[in-house]
């Protein structure tokens, strides 16, 4: 049941980029407040790109499990930043079994009305799950597009042996950086990265590798 609903669920999105454009006051409250309703929000205020997902994946039978939940019983979750605004996964989904974590994909959503995107302290994460909402029109004339594409399939070999040197650069930096004064200089990524690369044929074979890596999810580690 979990792999044909995630597998689907990931295929309607593909096939129709406009279902992750709608406005939800409600469910931006509920993933801002983690479920709580005496909290005043934490962290960075959800999009409307994340609330939709989060209405999509609960018409879908996955119910909300709010962070530091204890164990619910036997069924489909979906969970919200399970590491925080700034790392990757905005979500989890997760199907639970006799009180254990039985099969979970971890998503990451991207949102660029242009036609490049902001990464997470500068990388894609291996299995990791994204799905880009971006802009394959002009100005005046929009076209939606949504990629779904595992985090290590996206960028190129040239783009990878690239990111491994500028990685190995960064934590070789803040390792051993000194204060200096009172400053604690600390080296953090802003990559930008451009969707011009996802053609039809890469969005179809980006799509079908997710489908076979979910279709392979077992019990979690």
């Amino acid at each position: 049941m979990f792999k044909a609903s995630v597998s689907s669920l990931f295929q309607t999105l593909v096939a129709d980029p406009t279902l992750l454009k709608r406005s939800l006051p409600a469910m931006v409250s509920l993933l801002h407040s983690q479920g709580r309703a005496d909290a005043q929000g934490t962290g960075n205020k959800p999009t409307d790109q994340e609330a939709s997902f989060a209405a999509i994946v609960a018409r879908r039978g996955f119910q909300f499990l709010a962070k530091g939940a204890p164990t619910p019983a036997d069924g489909l979750y979906y969970l919200y930043q399970l590491k925080g605004s700034q790392k990757e996964g905005d979500f989890g989904l997760r199907e639970y079994e006799g009180g254990s974590v039985k099969a979970e994909v971890i998503v990451d959503l991207k949102h660029t009305l242009s036609k490049s995107f902001y990464l997470n302290d500068g990388w894609f994460h291996k299995d990791v799950i994204y799905v880009i909402s971006w802009n394959a029109g002009t100005k005046g004339k929009p076209l939606l597009r949504t990629h779904v594409a595992l985090g290590q399939d996206i960028p190129s070999p040239e783009e990878q042996a690239f990111m491994e040197g500028l990685q190995k650069f960064k934590e070789e930096k803040n390792s051993g950086m000194a204060m200096v004064g009172s400053l604690r200089p600390y080296v953090r990524f802003a990559n930008q990265y451009g969707c011009q690369r996802f053609t039809t044929e890469l969005e179809t074979a980006h799509l079908e590798a997710v489908v076979k890596s979910i279709s392979q999810t077992g019990e979690a580690a």
